[in-house]
């Protein structure tokens, strides 16, 4: 191995555990948190409940987030469990896909055509959802249930 290669090597392996460091959202110790995001009152039972979970307000509430989970509907009402959490900050936006196109459709206005939420129930008919609003803080262990309900 040439020296220019062992250099490369020994900096991909020193790079390695601050990587993994830096993830915030997977826990990796005992105590990981769950969160379970329940939703009812949905105004049909078509396509699936799309649950995105945020860590800052960079992204939120219209961006990819860090992890995303896709429920089916079961009568009016649906589930997102997001397992193996560390200890922090989040918020939470859940989407009525009604056309499983994957995303909130909008009207020629931009006023959203599907049902949609955030933690803590905080939706505006003109405005987006704000994160101060909108997050929540778990705790190591911990096992939080959050209930939104959908604005259309």
């Amino acid at each position: 191995m040439s020296h220019r290669n062992r250099i490369l090597a020994a900096l991909c392996v020193a790079a390695l555990p601050a990587a993994w460091m830096a993830a915030p959202v997977e826990a990796r110790d005992e105590g990981a948190a769950t969160l379970r995001v329940e939703v009812a009152s949905f105004r049909n039972a078509k396509g699936t409940l799309n649950c995105r979970l945020f860590t800052d307000a960079a992204s939120f509430p219209d961006g990819e987030g860090v992890r995303t989970l896709r429920a089916r509907i079961d009568g009016t009402q649906a589930a997102c469990v997001f397992d193996g959490l560390a200890p922090g900050a989040y918020a939470v936006a859940v989407v009525h896909d009604e056309n499983g196109n994957v995303r909130l459709d909008r009207n020629f206005v931009g006023i959203p055509s599907e049902g949609y939420g955030v933690s803590n129930n905080r939706t505006y008919a003109m405005a987006s959802p704000k994160w101060d609003e909108s997050r929540f803080t778990l705790a190591a262990r911990e096992a939080l249930v959050l209930r939104i309900g959908l604005r259309y």
